[in-house]
């Protein structure tokens, strides 16, 4: 029933995400008709519909990022109040157009000009600084449903006196702007933004920078990628070391297999250069074992721990909060090597690392329950010794001493160290919870329980108190 109800949750919330920037309307009628618009709602809308095009102007919403509302709203002219950015099209085969809507000197919405986009939909906008204008440039990521590739268009709202105000691209039409992922980082601490396009063909992938150069934005340098991506899983950026205020780029890329690697890309002279990286080349052997060593890039090989159609996973990330991204792998917990026949059951350690000169140095190291929200750390001397059982009735991860019968795990609860339930608030609520501690505040309907047992059993057994407050988190 919990696991249920978790996916349910899980795709209402992303229904909302896509839908409406409004928030969450519990009433079952609000959910399913458009919510009433408000005064000041109306008002644009009505401006909209005047400045349109067309009569009857279809709404367009982006797919990402962190405007996902038809009207964006933002102070673009640095005038202390907000316009409004306004998507839509006139049939469902025609270009996604961009209005753009400001308040005259009674307050009153209208519209100033509009652009015609790039493709029928609009993946996502963001605001930034890339030309070094004193207000923000807008960035905006032109999809095609029936491509995989996005069109990155560039533009500032000029409101310079004498001329009409009007959106102006700061692409150069001569680039080839097309992309399957982006990032926006100020790299090389210039005070400017850059744009970094990473892009995947049949035969090659790779990693553009798009910078302001004179009075156009364009591509400033390019490097390829891994010639076995198969499909990009994330970008991140952040530092590389906790000591070191440089910043890199962390590309995540499945590669056929089911696998992920990350490559890493900093700024040195104005240009991109690899930090970690496919080689060509086998590596140097090691001096003591003359044995040849993995190189970086090998070490970062790991499982994809998701079924197939959900996003590839583990993904870099600051896993510790340091501000330094984490490169991690993953590989399967005791005793689900090779026993399970369907991959969705494999369970695995996924373990984080630092960059450490020709190495990655461990930093964390746990299993993820991505479908219940949590992750369960795993102290050192855990790794390689303990394992989960999942209990299909119950969602409940038991965390056991592994002692070869993970088939059988009934008869492994000798060596049971922890368990972890998640509780719906709609789920009967047995007696067997009583000895159960709450590990956090609920997280919408759904409570995170934990149980040590009483008498430990195990050179390995924790305390309630550290599985709560050092080993439990939620995702």
């Amino acid at each position: 029933m919990v696991q249920k109800l978790l996916r349910i949750a899980a795709a209402l919330s992303l229904c909302l995400t896509l839908s409406s920037c409004n928030g969450f309307d519990p009433v079952l009628e609000n959910l399913m008709s458009p919510p009433r618009l408000t005064a000041g709602q109306k008002e644009i809308e009505e401006a909209l519909s005047a400045a349109a095009v067309t009569a009857n102007p279809i709404l367009k919403y982006p797919k990402s990022g962190d405007y996902r509302s038809a009207f964006v709203f933002y102070d673009l002219d640095q005038d202390g109040d907000e316009e409004a950015i306004a998507f839509y099209a006139t049939d469902s085969n025609d270009y996604t157009r961009a209005c753009l809507l400001d308040r005259d000197p009674s307050g009153q919405w209208y519209s100033p000009c509009e652009i015609a986009g790039a493709d029928k939909d609009i993946d996502f906008i963001a605001f930034a600084n890339i030309s070094g204008r004193s207000s923000p440039d807008i960035v905006i990521g032109w999809s095609n449903p029936d491509e995989e590739k996005m069109t990155l268009g560039v533009y500032t709202y000029d409101t310079l006196k004498g001329s009409r105000p009007h959106l102006n691209s700061l692409l150069s039409h001569s680039e080839d702007v097309s992309f399957n992922r982006y990032l926006i980082s100020d790299l090389d601490n210039d005070g400017l933004d850059d744009i970094f396009l990473l892009t995947h063909n049949t035969n090659s992938s790779w990693i553009k920078m798009v910078s302001y150069i004179g009075y156009n934005v364009g591509v400033t340098d390019d490097l390829p990628l891994s010639d076995s991506i198969v499909q990009f899983a994330g970008a991140a950026a952040g530092r590389l070391f906790p000591t070191d205020g440089r910043l890199c780029i962390f590309i995540d890329e499945l590669l056929a297999g089911n696998e992920l690697v990350t490559e890493v890309f900093t700024m040195e002279a104005g240009s991109l250069t690899p930090v970690i990286f496919q080689e060509m080349e086998q590596p140097d052997p090691d001096p003591v074992t003359e044995e040849s060593r993995p190189s970086l890039y090998e070490q970062t090989r790991r499982s994809n721990t998701v079924s197939s159609g959900e996003p590839p996973a583990p993904v870099c990330m600051d896993v510790d909060g340091d501000s330094v991204v984490e490169i991690p792998t993953a590989r399967p917990l005791p005793g689900y090597e090779d026993r399970v026949s369907d991959e969705s059951e494999r369970i695995y350690l996924t373990e984080f690392h630092r960059f450490s000169e020709d190495a990655l140095e461990r930093v964390f190291a746990g299993a993820f329950n991505r479908q219940a929200g949590y992750r369960v750390e795993f102290p050192p001397e855990w790794i390689d010794t303990v394992t989960v059982v999942n209990q299909i009735e119950n969602g409940e991860w038991i965390f056991i001493v592994y002692n070869d019968t993970l088939r059988r795990p009934l008869e492994a609860l000798s060596g049971e160290l922890a368990r972890i339930r998640v509780v719906s608030t709609s789920d009967y609520q047995d007696k067997f919870l009583e000895s159960y501690i709450r590990l956090c505040e609920p997280r919408g309907a759904f409570s995170y329980y934990g149980y040590v047992p009483e008498t430990p059993n195990s050179t390995l057994a924790v305390t309630a108190e550290v599985l709560k407050d050092e080993l439990f988190s939620l995702i």
